[in-house]
């Protein structure tokens, strides 16, 4: 609060503009997609076992399953369920995600506007709104906003004790590391601390003074994570030990038991392309109207060693925010081309100094020397809103045919996208919501015509054109669409035949039916770490069904009930849905559930 009160009038307008926008756009549609993929319903079950079992330390889902990760997000999820009815929904699992990145949006925004022009901590919040990757993960059940949203406040926090002289113990910053510690492990406390000290030391700052004071305070983040993994090892044992270690450092050094998320180096920086979509497109119509021939990075007729010398005086020398900001980018970038493992949520730290950085050559460098890029991206993004609205009125009116998806293995999930859109009930809230788009590429138009020389109104129409489209996808096209997609469907078909009191079981190999799991509340069991001896149902997907029958037909007999021509979210394939029965059962009872 202190920090908010340093900022001026201007600026305080600014701060709950944004405060209040990214309310407006994430929450209210938290609830409306359904789960999915495997991702969510995963994480959503274990807080849902918390608040059934009370088990807050080490709880299990399909029944002898260790969460991957420590628990801050599923507290973070039961204390919002209990707060919000009792029951963890959509709409619960996901809403920690939204309200740690508004409070990132709030703190980050104070951090560039104390430092920057006013107009930058504006423009780098919207950014960051209206970011593919950033907006994807504000609104889902992952551990990945709720970390880095505390990653990036302590590295402001840090950032602004070192500007005090580095004097006494950030105690916030402290915490908040510790809780992205314990969100998804110990990078929660390595990037914050490793980002800042060597920012001091490039600063100039000896390397005594800055190791001792940051080893101290990274070691306090994470006493509270060593003090829930030795409770977690009292309950879970050997392991749980094994499966955490296999998680940090088995997934850093490459030595996890299986592949995950295995990719070469050049795909970060394919996902950063793409996670800053749709920005990635204004700059890069912005990269044709800067002077290139004018530009002159380094002194000429130099040799290559005064070049260097020269570029790292000039990096080191900047303004202390900026090259904070770029060690922020570097270093974590770095850090994530190490290990094997290499996914797109990875990066998602760097991405609010990636804005800043961004709003400050789009502002400083764009903004005066290229109008290109101003009028340029307001026709586009306006006639992309009418596209948008366009096909889906065509979908609607039946304009597009089945046969445009041809035959492949995706075409009928395709055809079934585009059924459920044409087929939608669309009451006044969702023509409202479909015709946002509409009207932002109107106003763009208007702007274009009667206001094409002020660029700030042109950059302003461009990101009402984004916010429009996010809002549309978010509220009405992504939950119709993804519901197809969903497992919901078939975890109400197996509860329609299951009675109450049974217990669903599964044969799976690596994935489990998570998302049907989640919708049965927590009724499935591995059947081959039970092996039970009465009778009960099993769920398999296609690939597996020979083999399980092959393995269980001996000691059991089965009746398929039914068999999906849809395929299963989670397990990519159609599946089947067996009865099945001990043959001690029959030899016992003289009679047998299931037909010769």
């Amino acid at each position: 609060m202190n920090l908010y009160k340093t900022l001026d009038d201007e600026r305080r307008v600014d701060f709950w503009f944004i405060t209040l926008l990214c309310l407006m756009v994430l929450v209210p549609f938290l609830g409306e997609t359904i789960f999915y993929s495997k991702g969510e319903p995963r994480e959503a079950i274990v807080a849902y076992n918390m608040l059934k079992d009370g088990e807050w330390i080490l709880p299990r889902n399909y029944g002898t399953d260790i969460p991957f990760k420590p628990p801050f997000l599923y507290w973070c999820i039961a204390a919002c369920s209990s707060v919000l009815g009792g029951d963890v929904t959509e709409f619960t699992s996901r809403l920690p995600s939204a309200l740690s990145f508004v409070a990132m949006q709030m703190v980050f925004f104070v951090f560039v506007a104390r430092r920057w022009y006013a107009d930058m901590g504006l423009l780098a919040s919207l950014m960051l709104l209206t970011s593919f990757e950033v907006h994807r993960a504000a609104v889902a059940c992952r551990l990945d906003m709720l970390q880095v949203s505390l990653i990036v406040i302590s590295l402001c926090l840090l950032f602004w004790w070192d500007e005090r002289g580095a004097r006494r113990t950030p105690w916030l910053a402290v915490v908040l590391m510790a809780c992205a510690s314990l969100t998804k492990g110990p990078v929660g406390t390595i990037f914050p601390c490793l980002v800042t000290g060597v920012y001091q030391l490039v600063r100039g700052r000896a390397f005594k003074e800055a190791f001792f004071p940051l080893l101290r305070i990274g070691l306090l983040s994470l006493v509270p994570l060593a003090v829930w993994f030795v409770a977690a090892y009292m309950k879970g044992g050997q392991a749980f030990a094994d499966l955490m270690l296999e998680e940090n450092t088995g997934r850093f050094f490459g030595k996890m038991s299986y592949a995950s998320h295995e990719n070469p180096l050049w795909y970060n920086f394919l996902t950063i392309i793409w996670g800053w979509t749709p920005w990635t497109l204004v700059m890069l119509l912005s990269l044709f109207g800067l002077p290139w021939k004018k530009m002159r990075l380094l002194p000429e007729g130099a040799t290559w060693g005064v070049r260097l010398r020269a570029a790292w005086d000039e990096f080191r020398n900047q303004e202390p925010a900026r090259l904070f900001a770029w060690l922020a980018v570097i270093l974590i970038f770095v850090f994530y081309c190490i290990p094997k493992s290499k996914r797109s949520v990875y990066l998602l730290p760097i991405y609010p100094f990636m804005a800043v950085l961004m709003a400050e050559y789009l502002i400083m460098r764009a903004w005066r020397e290229s109008r290109v890029v101003f009028h340029a991206s307001a026709h586009i993004f306006s006639w992309l809103c009418m596209l948008l609205t366009g096909v889906f009125v065509a979908v609607r009116k039946g304009w597009i045919p089945d046969s445009i998806w041809g035959t492949g293995s995706h075409a009928a999930e395709n055809v079934a996208f585009m059924h459920a859109l044409r087929d939608l009930p669309l009451g006044i809230s969702e023509y409202a919501l479909v015709s946002l788009p509409v009207v932002a590429g109107l106003c763009t138009w208007w702007l274009l015509v009667f206001r094409r020389k002020v660029r700030l109104f042109l950059l302003g129409g461009t990101i009402g054109c984004m916010l429009a489209m996010f809002v549309a996808l978010d509220s009405v096209y992504q939950p119709t669409v993804l519901a197809v997609k969903s497992d919901r469907e078939l975890a109400y078909r197996v509860r329609s035949l299951v009675p109450n009191y049974a217990v669903v079981y599964s044969y799976t190999k690596g994935v489990n039916f998570y998302g049907v799991n989640f919708y049965l509340r927590d009724r499935m069991r591995h059947i081959m770490k039970v092996l039970p001896k009465g009778w009960g149902y099993v769920l398999v997907p296609e690939r597996l069904e020979q083999e399980m029958l092959d393995r269980l037909s001996g000691e059991y007999r089965l009746e398929r009930l039914f068999h999906t021509t849809e395929r299963s979210c989670d397990m990519r394939c159609p599946v089947s849905f067996y009865l099945f029965e001990h043959r001690s059962v029959a030899e016992e009872t003289g009679h047998t559930m299931i037909p010769e």
